[in-house]
């Protein structure tokens, strides 16, 4: 009796391929065939052998490759094994026009799995898997892919006291991974364990792989969007242009919930226990901070303020936000009740961040304040003379941050004596982040810099000819920020 082929295997399976295959099976077959693959290639001399249904046999259950020219290309077979995989998962007859724009985007379960086909059936050979060993390693993690680890950068300015720093070895250089043209990003990126994620200013939720840049999801959110996201619990909540914040499932990419708030969401949105906090604009003059359960999509609360385009800070129980009414507002977490408000004067947009017993904030008159969190009294008033939107990073003792002058100025947190002034070549809208005691900042002159704590420029690294207003996302030794032409992944080494 002749053996079995892969061909009869599969025509069992999916009787006669009138069903697709289970996405466990189709993900088992690929990583027995990237093995058979990386087994031909590392052959003396090596083998590039087709994926013939009606040729490959089946031993024990697997299958197994035999033949093929002495030469070949590694990525054209890996683009047939990602073709027949997706083939098998949605049920969907291979075409030619796949190598010219990809297979259409398949209805997988999770986006891990969706990422790993998309790596082997790219039209953009450069962003291919490389060999056979990495399509492995990419089937056989989408395969048995469990819940995501915590975010290493899960919202606007590292976390929710919005301090824009982490610990680590200082850095010394920056050398480009990856760059996607997306269309301009304003928002600032968040990093999960495995992708990128951030809104496009034409509305577009883009997700891409954080270690290639490699695109695994992307979503009309809105006509448009600036708002910065935050991910808690497997969840990213993001704020429209059009007044509303939307939830969306990180496993499978899914639209969670939608509320409309009001007329635009520039401001990044909080999560806190049960509920996600975030500034609404009305008009020009009004609007408000509102809490929503994002379970229901369901307003908790509503404190109206003036309109409110910074993001909320957490000080224990305590939400911290500007306003365009001049003051920075200390609002109960659970009621939304005002603990104290303190006056700056012009309006501020930029988000408060938590250092200590302090909160530090700017405005668009020119002042960076530090105010203490028990009563809302003023410590310390720092007036550089030009208008911040920029947040400030705290790290090293030392407050950081940029202004439309185009300085960066650093102040004891402590004091608010100055410590130094670094002058780059257009306003700085984007707030400086840390790594240990050097700061990273991008600039409406499309640069990123790097400094150390003496203000010292170390690197001056041109990105985008259109700016950056970005703030700048970190994992490990890794950097991502959005630019007018998209999003840039950099790593930092000492």
């Amino acid at each position: 009796m002749d053996s079995e082929t892969l061909e009869d295997h599969l025509r069992r399976a999916t009787r006669n391929f009138t069903i697709r295959l289970p996405e466990d099976q189709v993900f088992t077959l690929g990583v027995d065939l990237a093995r058979e693959l990386a087994r031909a290639h590392g052959e003396t001399p090596a083998r590039f052998p087709e994926i013939e249904l009606s040729a490959a046999a089946m031993s024990e259950g697997k299958p197994q490759l035999s033949g093929g020219p002495a030469r070949g290309d590694v990525r054209d077979g890996l683009f047939e094994l990602g073709a027949l995989l997706h083939s098998l998962a949605t049920g969907e007859k291979p075409q030619v026009c796949w190598h010219l724009d990809g297979p259409p985007p398949g209805s997988l379960s999770t986006l891990t799995r969706r990422a790993a086909l998309r790596a082997l059936t790219t039209p953009d050979r450069n962003l291919r898997a490389a060999s056979a060993a990495e399509a492995i390693s990419l089937l056989a993690a989408a395969l048995a892919a469990g819940p995501e680890e915590a975010p290493p950068w899960p919202a606007f300015q590292g976390g929710a006291e919005r301090t824009g720093a982490r610990t680590g070895a200082p850095p010394s250089s920056l050398a480009l991974l990856w760059q996607a043209r997306l269309g301009s990003v304003v928002s600032s990126p968040i990093l999960t364990g495995s992708l990128a994620v951030a809104p496009t200013t034409d509305g577009r939720l883009v997700l891409l792989d954080r270690r290639s840049g490699r695109q695994v999801h992307e979503m009309r959110l809105a006509s448009a969007s600036e708002s910065s996201p935050m991910v808690a619990e497997g969840v990213l909540h993001v704020g429209t242009d059009d007044g509303e914040l939307v939830g969306v499932d990180l496993a499978d990419g899914s639209e969670r919930y939608r509320v409309k708030l009001g007329q635009l969401v520039r401001s990044s949105p909080l999560a806190a226990g049960n509920r996600v906090i975030v500034g609404v604009v009305e008009s020009k003059t009004t609007g408000a901070v509102v809490a929503v359960d994002p379970a229901k999509g369901k307003l908790l609360w509503v404190r109206k303020l003036g309109a409110v385009f910074s993001s909320a800070a957490l000080a224990g129980n305590r939400l911290l936000v500007g306003s365009d009414d001049g003051f920075l507002h200390a609002l109960d977490l659970e009621k939304g009740t005002v603990i104290w408000s303190h006056r700056l004067g012009g309006k501020v947009r930029a988000t408060p961040a938590v250092a200590g017993e302090l909160a530090i904030v700017g405005d668009f008159e020119g002042r960076l304040v530090a105010v203490r969190l028990a009563d809302g009294a003023r410590t310390w008033c720092f007036e550089p003379g030009h208008p911040i939107y920029s947040s400030a990073c705290l790290a090293g003792g030392l407050a950081v941050v940029g202004c439309n002058e185009g300085h960066l100025h650093a102040l004891d947190v402590a004091t608010g004596a100055p410590r130094f002034e670094a002058t780059t070549r257009g306003p700085v809208v984007a707030s400086p982040t840390a790594v240990g005691e050097r700061y990273l900042v991008g600039s409406t002159d499309g640069s990123l810099y790097l400094l150390d704590r003496e203000g010292r420029i170390l690197l001056r690294l041109p990105l985008a000819s259109g700016g950056i207003q970005s703030s700048v996302a970190l994992a490990g030794d890794q950097l991502v920020v959005g630019s007018a032409d998209g999003l840039h992944s950099l790593r930092l080494s000492s």
